[in-house]
């Protein structure tokens, strides 16, 4: 993370992103490349230290741009905090797609205040694990880490260092 300036504001953010769309997508042919477990296992480090600099809870602006997908457990928790059954919640703030995805219906999420999550302690499944930097297989997300790249500055600052550890030319 020594080459490039550590980033969180996310009109810069946005705007570098639309600059370097093009690099971005030689970069995701480049890491196609590289072996996947030695990206894991860098990305993985670059996501704890990045992840020490950066508090989502004052930039959420995942929530203002996705709708998360909920699993049971999320609909039950959430129901249950709005005093409602699963299905009249379901009926009321969700969509269902196919293969039996639900989603919140609305974008910003409807928990979302500001920039601060209502529901934090008891925010999605999917909320939780987002941006998906400390999962494996990086390489094969190559394209949700390009969208969220513009959105987030865990995944911008990560992709940025990455392409400096990996000697990326760009």
């Amino acid at each position: 993370m020594k080459n490039h300036p550590f980033e969180t504001n996310l009109l810069n953010i946005k705007n570098l992103a639309s600059v370097r769309e093009d690099e971005n997508y030689r970069f995701r042919i480049f890491l196609k490349n590289k072996d996947s477990e030695k990206v894991d296992r860098i990305v993985h480090r670059l996501h704890d230290e990045i992840i020490e600099r950066i508090d989502c809870k004052l930039c959420a602006n995942c929530c203002i741009q996705f709708k998360p997908r909920l699993n049971r457990d999320d609909l039950e928790t959430l129901s249950r905090m709005e005093g409602i059954t699963t299905e009249v919640y379901m009926t009321k703030y969700c969509e269902a797609f196919e293969f039996g995805a639900i989603y919140l219906k609305t974008i910003p999420c409807r928990y979302v205040s500001e920039t601060k999550c209502s529901v934090y302690e008891n925010r999605p499944a999917e909320c939780r694990l987002f941006p998906y930097t400390r999962k494996d297989d990086f390489t094969s997300r190559l394209y949700s880490m390009i969208e969220y790249y513009e959105i987030c500055p865990i995944v911008f600052n990560l992709m940025e260092s990455l392409k400096d550890e990996l000697k990326f030319s760009r």
